[in-house]
């Protein structure tokens, strides 16, 4: 037997090392993770889903501001409340078509986003503008509850619808950009059904400014039910075939 580290070559002898060489070795240790790494790795869909939530956000809010518009006008007590009723009909009639309408573009908003697949800062640009937008609308509807509906007033209400269907148009274009990478790919075809679906509510409204500048502001009231007639018209010339969706 030789000391430890030296091999015993008589016969019969054992190799023997050192308990230095047959220790193991401790396995290297494994580096830990960056501050903030693991959070970095989903700041993506995060984002994404503060866009929508914010989104959400403002429209329930715009819908609230829609309601806290009712009032009767002043003057009225309670054996004359059916008459304040009545005198607040323009409002009420106002609150009705803007909430109908406010509607309509959160449906559209929220089939317009609900493929995205991440995050986008032009995307995110355009919604802003859109939002924008979509807060005039109580300002709007308070005019055209107050003034005549046949006058400017109407004419400023359609501006706004106007300005907000050309903001969500942009917005469709920019996420159909690229053939719609961002929402997993898009023809063509889908991606036409989606602008002239998204643009339905502008050309309703610009018909309606039509007509009222033309000097028929009672029909131009009623020109907004073209909407339903353009989603119809874009649906049957670049809605989906069998097996494709929208």
């Amino acid at each position: 037997m030789v000391l430890a580290g030296v091999t015993d070559n008589r016969p019969g002898g054992t190799a023997m090392t050192s308990s230095k060489s047959t220790r193991a070795k401790p396995a290297a240790a494994r580096p830990k993770p960056a501050a903030g790494a693991r959070e970095s790795a989903d700041h993506p869909s995060r984002l994404l889903e503060r866009f929508l939530f914010m989104s959400d956000a403002v429209f329930a809010i715009v819908m609230t501001l829609l309601a806290l518009e009712l009032r009767i006008p002043e003057g009225f007590t309670d054996a004359t409340v059916f008459d304040g009723v009545t005198a607040a009909a323009p409002r009420l009639i106002a609150f009705a078509i803007t909430f109908a309408v406010v509607s309509v573009f959160w449906m559209g908003h929220a089939a317009i986003t609900r493929d995205l697949e991440r995050f986008d800062w032009p995307v995110a640009w355009a919604n802003l503008v859109f939002l924008f937008t979509l807060t005039l609308t109580p300002f709007a509807t308070a005019l055209l509850g107050e003034f005549n509906a046949l006058g400017k007033a109407w004419q400023i209400y359609c501006v706004v619808l106007i300005a907000m269907g050309v903001a969500q148009v942009v917005m469709v274009t920019l996420i159909c950009r690229g053939r719609g990478k961002l929402v997993g790919g898009l023809t063509r075809r889908q991606q036409a059904h989606r602008l002239a679906r998204a643009g339905s509510p502008a050309l309703g409204f610009a018909v309606a400014l039509g007509i009222s500048l033309m000097g028929y502001p009672i029909v131009s009231l009623y020109a907004w039910v073209t909407i339903p007639v353009f989603m119809l018209a874009a649906r049957l010339l670049f809605g989906p075939r069998a097996g494709e969706s929208a």
